[in-house]
């Protein structure tokens, strides 16, 4: 990749990709290269992998994503390719135009437009204060995995923040909490899509609140609950993050979040990106090809797998 290539819904900081790079270690351009290469030479020898064709760009983000390692982005990238067949409810039949109505009538979910100074992308949750009967909370987990998909096509950052906002929160929404649910999801987007999430923050000024941190911290590993920031104000948040980035909302300088997540609406149902979520639903993998002690080895703590595969 020479540049990043403008975005209607992402902006970049001068000298972004060359500033990401270093910080993983690929101030040599012909590292990276022969990474992207070796990366894509394995990809082509894996006999259960249906799809061996994928663009440089994307294979490229994929080592970003992982921290410069090769081996960890394989891994990641098998995972990702097997949870597929493993757990579609997440990954599969994607009706993006259609299918997240009920979502966008309790949250609002947009990207930050700007990245944070270290180079984070921010993904902002917020309780509409309103409730749809159809709303499930898989629904919500479901477009953060269309958001993943669409950074890992077009974004070049070190990993992710997510602001919740709770402050709006009813108790039927509540109910509608799953723990499984979360778990399976943030293990999806954080050790299958390799996205490193480096904070989750919420605000705790609703009634309801300590129940929904409590049934999403049943879904969080021990990593990731140390990564949880409790805000009582927005004065607080701007601790962690410029305010000047964030939304109206918040007191920031952008846009509204509905603002913001109507044109990322627009963007995420273009013909474009529902064709690439076409094609990574094809990038499945068919285990009949694999070894089975390797499939056990890798997937039996993964949510949703089998303890043991038979191939007849």
């Amino acid at each position: 990749m020479e540049v990043i290539k403008p975005n209607p819904i992402l902006k970049f900081h001068e000298n972004h990709l060359q500033n990401v790079r270093k910080v993983l270690g690929y101030e040599d351009i012909n590292r990276l290269r022969q990474d992207i290469e070796q990366f894509d030479e394995w990809i082509k020898k894996q006999s259960h992998f249906r799809i061996k064709e994928f663009d440089r760009e994307y294979l490229e983000r994929l080592l970003i994503y992982n921290k410069g390692s090769i081996e960890r982005a394989k891994k990641k990238f098998d995972k990702l390719c097997t949870c597929t067949n493993l757990m579609p409810d997440f990954l599969k039949g994607f009706d993006v135009r259609n299918e997240f109505v009920p979502l966008f009538k309790v949250y609002d979910t947009c990207l930050l437009p700007t990245p944070t100074e270290d180079n984070y992308r921010v993904v902002l949750v917020q309780a509409t204060g309103e409730e749809h009967d159809d709303f499930e909370v898989i629904l919500f987990y479901r477009y953060l995995i269309v958001i993943g998909h669409y950074l890992l096509t077009h974004d070049y950052c070190q990993g992710f923040e997510i602001v919740a906002d709770f402050r709006k929160l009813t108790a039927k929404t509540v109910r509608k909490g799953n723990p499984i649910v979360v778990h399976k999801a943030l293990t999806l987007l954080t050790e299958c899509m390799g996205q490193r999430m480096k904070k989750i923050h919420f605000f705790n000024n609703s009634k309801f609140f300590e129940a929904m941190l409590f049934l999403i911290k049943q879904g969080l590993s021990s990593k990731l609950k140390d990564r949880v920031v409790i805000h009582s104000s927005n004065e607080e948040l701007y601790k962690h993050l410029p305010r000047e980035m964030l939304a109206k909302e918040f007191g920031g300088d952008e846009k509204s979040v509905k603002e913001l997540a109507e044109i990322q609406f627009k963007e995420l149902s273009s013909d474009a990106n529902i064709a690439k979520l076409k094609f990574m639903e094809e990038a499945a993998t068919d285990e009949s090809y694999r070894l089975p002690c390797t499939f056990n080895e890798e997937y039996s703590g993964v949510p949703g797998s089998f303890k043991t595969l038979c191939v007849d």
